[in-house]
């Protein structure tokens, strides 16, 4: 399963070398982009005076966007036909007596702007068509909504394909595979069910996610209720149950630190166990070497029933064998006349369903530091949650950004763990003359926008809601709740940032009747920003006694603005792709850069339309 073109970018690049260099030099020197994705945040929208509007955007854009509605501005931006449009009528024609869709014809730099950012995306076609996807049993897609259903039939789908490719390779089974954060386990219980009886390490952090996936898969008919009573010695209790796979449950005694060789039983507190075995509690108390754990786990079965073996533990680098040891080689760490004990024969492909932040890189380093680990497929989100590995933002951004408190926090971490991965990324000198390829917070949440699948009314939606927390904003700095920033906070023309000296307030979810009106979307808000222990005084004094004329007032100033954020924030989201594109590219860089890897590549693994966080990184070992 190799492909002759590792990364899912346009025919115009011919090795992937040279999309990189382009996808890096662009986003390091194009003053736009980076503004656009990074450098200014829509909650300032309204605080600056000139307004953002006017300061990023280009005069003739401006001008342009002022004769073309919105829903035709987002279609100009996605779905039309730039190459056309750059080329038509030639350097010859004048451009100011052309029109487009009834009104000014865009500027070339906009046209320009667009082609490169179309050109420098990854292309998200998928490449399985439905009419061959095997749908889940009924059973397991309980509690799955559209939208899960869909991740889990297709990638359980990917990661048996894979897992049978790495087998005719090696010349080996894959004997288990690592679910990282597996969190409900929807796919290791989908991959343990037929057709695919796979056994899965499901390894997550949170225990009251191992509870919930433990019942569902009693609901699912996968395993036997934990309360049932089993007499027959002879009789599995999972007996009755087609197919049904075994379930294991461990914990780690403290899930900030891994398990270690030659821990002792003891150290793996006994949860439950459905499956071959059903013990007593006092079987526990023997010493490690004789201990019925050891004995009786039941081993895998390649080409049997699917099993399930839960750990719960927090994940804090790649390094996964005395965590798995437990599970896939249950004998001690040394037999009982003193000989080491044998290496382990299994084989493990990890893979991951969405993991948060770091967690891909942890799952993508597990290839390189775990003997046992022959295989990889991660799907990444919440880029807003990687930490930075290179430190502090050193891009000569425009003076155009006021420091959050959270750019600022995560902008001096240097997380060993963090982005970027590669030595590619960390090395590369932009023209602009800065060393190391650096995504800050506002970049890496712009990431996880999806506007090919905006709609009218979604898209309203949201750019009503970005206008509303913009005018609370400003009513926050005018009732001197916040202070307003000045320009000297926004100076990073030297590469640093100075101490932030204005302050947001986190509003967080705000209940969707709030957005019916400003009004209410102010009143609602208020209740929120009272309870904060820094705040909460001066928004009772000064935001709850505004009156709804007071309010309205400010709606009806600033209701202009509106066109203008929307313009700004679809630009954003469009420009954002190459974000995920820096972010992906980094992660199979990084597997590349790697001796022990033979084959790596990114592919797209669900329907954009349904999932747009679709790109797996997927890496063998030779």
């Amino acid at each position: 399963m190799t492909y002759n073109r590792p990364l899912p970018i346009s025919g115009v690049w011919e090795h992937p070398d040279a999309y990189i260099e382009a996808l890096l030099c662009f986003s390091t020197t194009s003053v736009l982009f980076m503004n656009l994705c990074g450098g200014v945040h829509m909650v300032d929208f309204l605080i600056r005076e000139p307004d953002l509007y006017t300061t990023i955007l280009p005069k003739d854009w401006i001008s342009f966007f002022e004769q073309h509605d919105i829903q035709n501005i987002i279609h100009l931006l996605l779905r039309e036909d730039i190459e056309h449009l750059r080329g038509a009528g030639g350097p010859s024609i004048d451009q100011s007596s052309r029109t487009w869709n009834g009104g000014a014809f865009p500027p070339q730099s906009l046209l320009d702007y667009i082609f490169n950012i179309r050109q420098l995306s990854l292309q998200r076609e998928m490449c399985i068509s439905s009419s061959k996807r095997i749908e889940l049993p009924k059973q397991v897609a309980m509690h799955m909504n559209r939208k899960k259903v869909h991740e889990v039939e297709c990638f359980s789908q990917h990661v048996a394909s894979l897992s049978d490719a790495v087998n005719k390779r090696r010349g080996e089974p894959v004997t288990h595979i690592v679910d990282f954060g597996s969190g409900q386990n929807y796919l290791g219980r989908t991959l343990a069910s037929p057709p695919y009886y796979k056994h899965i390490i499901a390894i997550e952090r949170k225990h009251q996610y191992i509870s919930g996936a433990k019942s569902m898969d009693v609901r699912a008919k996968l395993a036997k209720n934990p309360n049932a009573q089993y007499v027959h010695k002879n009789k599995s209790p999972c007996d009755g149950y087609n197919g049904a796979p075994e379930v294991t449950v461990f914990e780690t005694t403290d899930t900030s630190q891994p398990m270690t060789e030659g821990s002792q039983v003891s150290d793996v507190p006994f949860f439950e166990m459905l499956g071959k075995i059903s013990l007593q509690p006092d079987e526990l108390l023997g010493s490690p070497t004789q201990s019925p754990l050891r004995e009786k786990l039941p081993k895998p079965e390649i080409h049997t029933r699917g099993t399930l073996s839960y750990i719960e533990h927090e994940i804090q680098d790649g390094y996964l064998e005395p965590v798995i040891d437990h599970i896939i080689h249950p004998s001690p760490a040394a037999t009982s006349d003193g000989k080491e004990k044998e290496e382990s024969d299994a084989r493990l492909m990890v893979v991951s369903l969405h993991s948060c932040g770091n967690l891909v890189h942890h799952g993508l380093r597990s290839l390189i530091l775990n003997p046992s680990i022959v295989a990889v497929a991660m799907i990444g989100c919440c880029y807003n949650l990687l930490t930075e590995r290179l430190g502090p933002n050193t891009h000569d951004l425009p003076i155009l950004q006021s420091l959050h408190p959270r750019l600022k926090e995560t902008g001096t971490s240097y997380d060993p763990h963090g982005f970027p991965m590669s030595k590619y990324y960390e090395n590369f000198r932009s023209p602009g003359a800065t060393t190391g390829m650096k995504l800050n917070i506002t970049a890496r949440a712009l990431a996880v926008q999806a506007p090919y699948n905006w709609g009218v009314s979604d898209s309203e939606v949201s750019f009503t809601r970005h206008f509303f927390r913009a005018l609370l904003q400003r009513i926050l700095v005018d009732r001197n709740v916040l202070p307003k920033p000045s320009a000297l906070e926004d100076n990073f023309s030297d590469g640093t940032c100075s101490e932030a000296k204005t302050n947001s307030i986190i509003l967080g979810a705000l209940p969707k009747a709030s957005f019916k009106s400003f009004t209410a979307y102010v009143r609602a808000a208020t209740i929120k920003m009272s309870r904060d222990p820094i705040y909460g005084s001066k928004v009772q004094e000064h935001i709850a006694t505004l009156t709804d004329e007071e309010i309205d007032c400010y709606e009806a100033q600033y209701l202009h603005t509106r066109k203008h954020m929307s313009v700004v924030w679809s630009l954003m989201a469009f420009s954002a792709q190459l974000v995920e594109a820096i972010i992906v590219v980094d992660r199979w860089q990084f597997l590349r850069e790697q001796d022990s890897v033979k084959d790596c590549w990114v592919q797209s693994v669900f329907d954009y339309s349904e999932s747009p966080r679709n790109l797996a990184v997927i890496g063998l070992k030779k």
